[in-house]
């Protein structure tokens, strides 16, 4: 067992007493990182294209073929700018970054300027094919978010909007796998998918091995503002599926490795706070987005504008900690789902290997 392994097996087991020491090895053997940093993302984006048609996308219709593409200079600035920050994941979004032909000139920097966690976010299509996978790894890569927004064929390619892109994805992560680099997933929860949720946690995690989750429910923006009378459903009605697909973590006898549930305020699941990203406030704990357009921007100040709260935020203990709610959300369906806590939770009902 190499030494990083011991060392995130001993933090892991230090934080959560009783854990499967077997399973957890086997879940963290593709890990480059140690876990007990706490994420700092640099996210550039590098490109707008994409091959799919994403019914919740956020983009502008129309901007897959016309939006932006920064240069490499741009998007080695804003990498730089991020390891100066003290970012050690370097996240790699569009469009779908696959379709540049020098993707693997940026894992190359990434990976020269110090980055532990080279991600790549990806819709999978390319990364199917094993040599392509395997010159992306040699690029640099380390960690493949390969998104999936169901359990199966049938849901998965009506959402993205392409007939077999749910095989190409399992194909990607498998070939991903093979070659012994970290496996994540996107799911954007929608009205399509909400009730398949727990089938979705138990085939990714258990059937695919995927050990991070970005569980986004979905921005109201863009392509998915367009489909919104197809795709919206109350954040709330949400919420049952969501705690039963987090029972795999318990059932795994493994914590969650990351904050889990993107765009969920604590009001919401105040049991399972510990696993919600990106609802605090404070921009001095925001970490540097680089749009398609080249500018590099603090991602909590940018979050901060797209939010807003209810009246009865100013009741709740956490209000002056929480940016609230995405704007057209709030418009769309109101803020009574968003109730006040009376103080902040103590109690969490999944683990994780950090503290909030």
């Amino acid at each position: 067992m190499n030494s990083l392994l011991e060392k995130n097996i001993r933090f892991a087991t230090g934080r959560t007493p009783g854990l499967n020491k077997a399973v957890l090895a086997a879940r963290l053997a593709n890990i480059r990182w140690p876990v007990s940093l706490k994420a700092r993302v640099c996210e550039v984006t590098v490109n707008s294209a994409c091959n799919n048609r994403c019914l919740f996308c956020y983009a502008e219709p129309g901007s897959f073929a016309n939006g932006p593409e920064p240069s490499l200079e741009e998007i080695f600035k804003a990498l730089y700018t991020g390891r100066r920050q003290g970012c050690w994941i370097a996240a790699v979004i569009g469009g779908e970054p696959t379709l540049r032909g020098d993707i693997d000139k940026v894992a190359s920097f990434a990976r020269k300027a110090g980055y532990s966690c080279i991600k790549l976010c990806t819709n999978g299509a390319r990364l199917a094919d094993p040599a392509y996978a395997k010159r992306m790894a040699a690029a640099g890569f380390n960690m493949f978010d390969v998104s999936l927004h169901g359990h199966n064929a049938a849901l998965h390619d009506r959402l993205v909007g392409v007939p077999g892109a749910f095989d190409k994805a399992v194909r990607a992560m498998r070939n991903v796998r093979e070659l012994g680099r970290e496996t994540g997933t996107n799911l954007v929860v929608n009205a399509l998918n909400y009730k398949h949720f727990p089938k979705f946690m138990d085939f990714a995690y258990n059937g695919l091995g995927v050990n991070y989750f970005n569980i986004i429910y979905g921005h109201y923006r863009g392509v998915m503002a367009c489909n919104e009378k197809l795709l919206r459903v109350n954040i709330s009605k949400t919420l049952p599926y969501i705690v039963k697909g987090m029972e795999v973590f318990k059932k795994s006898g493994v914590p969650a490795l990351n904050r889990v549930l993107v765009n969920f305020t604590p009001c919401l699941l105040p049991r399972h706070m510990n696993l919600l990203a990106d609802w605090e406030s404070d921009i001095s704990e925001g970490d540097p987005l680089m749009p398609a357009d080249g500018a590099v921007v603090n991602m909590a100040e940018m979050k901060n504008l797209q939010s807003c709260k209810p009246a009865s935020c100013a009741r709740c203990a956490l209000d002056r900690r929480c940016r609230g709610f995405d704007a057209e959300y709030i418009k769309l369906a109101g803020g009574r789902e968003f109730k006040p806590l009376a103080r902040a939770p103590r109690s969490f009902a999944v683990k994780t290997l950090f503290e909030i």
